[in-house]
């Protein structure tokens, strides 16, 4: 009779739940393409996924991100230098001639200097592409070591870290090298990760293993001084990352902390401000809005005036999975993202009328672009049209968007209640 009554509670509390879609949907402040009640229509932000194949970006493994001059795109990736532009361009190896094309596909930074030129990091070396050429950089006697970090331009400099070889500085067609462990110099072999504090014009360090460094200032004689040592909890963060608003934000898997030269450092956050959940910061980047993106293993959480503001999942649409391993915002204050098989932007609507989206372009197959060129935006493709690279139709990722959520809450009830639910397979 137990058994009986639970299976009959069960069946009331499915029936209940599937005939209750839309409250649900308003419950996680999320919604899609296509036919909408007016209700969910208020709603107040877009979600567009891209699938990596030849005719979008060619891969989710983001290395590096900028902002290009003509308000383009540029992604560092394991596969090529992608360019989004309303539409997307890759770039490739050119194994005939690396004057004409990339030296690799594993690009592992990239930024412009002073003169529009685009440098490009690899394992093996630099190159300086200046709109028609490229140039190779991998003399050991201008490089200490050839595997690119981080590259960071400051004022008319182009800084570069380099594995355990720690800086090196370009100016006017010099390269110096930053020898670690002497008088006023890095204290560090390998940097992490490096950005300038636009408030105070300084160059901030975060060292694999020895501590947070800052250059206050770019001319010779330069100095390096220590932020912050390993004893010190602070000293503890490994990564560093630029706030629009000024001073910088350095973090680890489980803590945020902000750092500026007047105030000096300021806890954030830590991973149980978000969630009781055992959860990962995989990266983090600031908004000009005052936002905070956090990338975790649960999703992006928004971070604004000390409180989430808001949280994004596979079930908002960001994709099959939750784990998010990286993070940019981008000129217009998109938030770009990249988890297992997507790489996507989220954007909040500044109309009134904005609504919720959740777009899946879907690839067509093309040959694979080696320049960059300006093309007229790809229109959405029509819902119904099958991807080519996964098989799943752009209705059967919303209808699996809108039952996932209703069939794991299924799941979880029927558990408690000690009967057992399959979920149906659609």
């Amino acid at each position: 009779m137990a058994s009986r009554a639970s299976y009959e509670i069960a069946v009331i509390v499915i029936s209940l739940l599937i005939f209750s879609p839309v409250s649900a949907l308003l419950q996680n402040d999320t919604s899609f393409t296509g036919e909408l009640s007016p209700a969910v229509q208020t709603l107040s932000y877009t979600i567009e996924l891209f699938i990596p194949t030849s005719s979008q970006i060619h891969s989710d493994q983001i290395m590096d991100q900028i902002n290009g001059p003509g308000g383009e795109v540029l992604f560092a990736t394991s596969f090529g230098l992608s360019t989004f532009n309303g539409s997307w361009n890759t770039r490739h190896i050119n194994r005939d001639n690396i004057s004409q094309g990339l030296m690799d596909d594993f690009v592992t930074a990239i930024e412009f200097d002073h003169r529009g030129n685009l440098w490009i990091g690899y394992s093996g070396g630099i190159q300086i592409y200046n709109g028609v050429y490229y140039q190779v950089i991998r003399d050991q006697q201008l490089l200490k070591e050839t595997r690119i970090h981080d590259l960071q331009r400051w004022n008319d400099d182009m800084w570069i870290s380099t594995g355990h070889s720690r800086i090196h500085r370009f100016r006017n067609g010099e390269w110096t090298w930053f020898q670690p462990m002497i008088k006023n110099g890095p204290g560090f072999y390998e940097v992490n990760s490096m950005t300038l504090d636009t408030a105070s014009n300084s160059l901030v360090i975060a060292t694999e293993n020895e501590g947070l460094w800052i250059v206050r200032s770019p001319e010779d004689p330069v100095s390096f001084e220590l932020l912050a040592g390993t004893d010190t909890p602070q000293g503890q963060m490994q990564h560093v990352k630029r706030d629009p608003l000024g001073g910088v934000y350095f973090f680890n898997p489980s803590t945020i902390i902000h750092f500026d030269t007047v105030s000096g450092f300021e806890d954030i956050l830590k991973t149980g401000d978000l969630t009781q959940k055992q959860i990962t910061i995989n990266d983090i980047a600031a908004g000009s809005d005052g936002s905070l993106n956090i990338a975790t293993d649960d999703g992006i959480y928004i971070w604004r005036d000390g409180e989430i503001y808001r949280h994004l999942s596979r079930f908002e649409g960001i994709g099959t999975s939750d784990i998010v391993k990286t993070v940019n915002v981008d000129a217009e204050n998109r938030v770009w993202f990249a988890t297992q098989g997507y790489v996507g932007f989220y954007r909040e609507n500044t109309s009134s009328e904005g609504l919720v989206q959740i777009n899946m372009v879907t690839p067509a197959a093309s040959l694979i672009p080696i320049t960059l060129v300006n093309v007229t935006p790809v229109k959405p493709v029509p819902t119904g049209i099958v991807d080519p690279s996964s098989g799943i139709s752009p209705v059967t990722a919303i209808f699996s968007q809108i039952v996932d959520p209703i069939m794991h809450a299924i799941s979880s009830l029927s558990q408690k209640i000690g009967v057992n639910f399959t979920a149906p397979f659609f």
